[in-house]
């Protein structure tokens, strides 16, 4: 596929190689953020036909996914196909327990599959999780930004409108922390391609059984993306070396 859409410009495969992390996001203002950084990552351009805004710094890649498991699952299947090794996802996630709140942090240790792609990749039955390694990492880095950090289960939902109050209640009962809609997919992903896969979830909203809180745009929010993405940055280096 990506040579398909690459190949009219005479763009040749070795032009279109990539470093072994990728960091993904799932907005613009997130990747913005992250290659406007001293590290001054520049766009790739063989890949301008195919995804016009992959940035390459010095040993990684940026790049912003779609939204839901299947968009994002294409896009790591064609990272990793040029090269990838090693994937960090940026995003977000509704908390539907009663101690987690808007702008927390969430690091998820499993990921219920309540969608789709994840089933192309793993039996039904197995677990979806993400790399350990890389979680404790990146727990690591993130219990020092001063920013409340919770680690569990999460689920994983492509059907965003069916987050019933009987389901946030019963998975509310059984630990769960939040739900999302693209994880359960890249961690079965990254074990079926055997890569490592690991990921940081900033809470964007609160779905509870008495309503709905939306606080994508609220000063918690941007309080917490700013710390994360800063301390991201900072540890480039150890992040390179996994």
């Amino acid at each position: 596929m990506v040579r398909a859409f690459t190949h009219q410009n005479g763009e040749a495969s070795d032009e279109l190689f990539l470093e072994n992390l990728a960091l993904v996001t799932f907005t613009s203002q997130d990747l913005h953020s992250l290659v406007q950084s001293p590290q001054q990552a520049r766009l790739i351009g063989p890949w301008r036909n195919r995804n016009p805004r992959i940035y390459r710094g010095q040993g990684w890649v940026a790049v912003q996914s779609p939204l839901g498991a299947p968009g994002t699952i294409m896009l790591l299947e064609e990272l990793v196909a040029f090269g990838v090794k090693c994937i960090i996802l940026l995003g977000y996630c509704g908390t539907i327990q009663k101690g987690v709140f808007l702008g927390d942090l969430v690091l998820p240790l499993e990921a219920i599959r309540e969608e789709g792609t994840s089933y192309h990749y793993l039996p039904k039955g197995e677990k979806s999780l993400p790399d350990f390694g890389i979680q404790r990492r990146l727990f690591d880095f993130m219990d020092r930004i001063g920013v409340p950090l919770h680690q569990g289960p999460i689920w994983t939902t492509d059907a965003p409108y069916r987050e019933t109050t009987e389901k946030v209640r019963r998975y509310r009962m059984e630990g769960v922390l939040a739900v999302e809609m693209e994880m359960a997919a890249a961690f079965a992903f990254g074990r079926a391609a055997k890569i490592s896969v690991g990921a940081i979830l900033i809470v964007s909203d609160e779905v509870r059984e008495e309503g709905w809180q939306i606080g994508f745009f609220s000063p918690q929010i941007r309080s917490t993306k700013k710390r994360v993405i800063e301390a991201i940055i900072h540890h480039l280096p150890e992040l390179v070396s996994l």
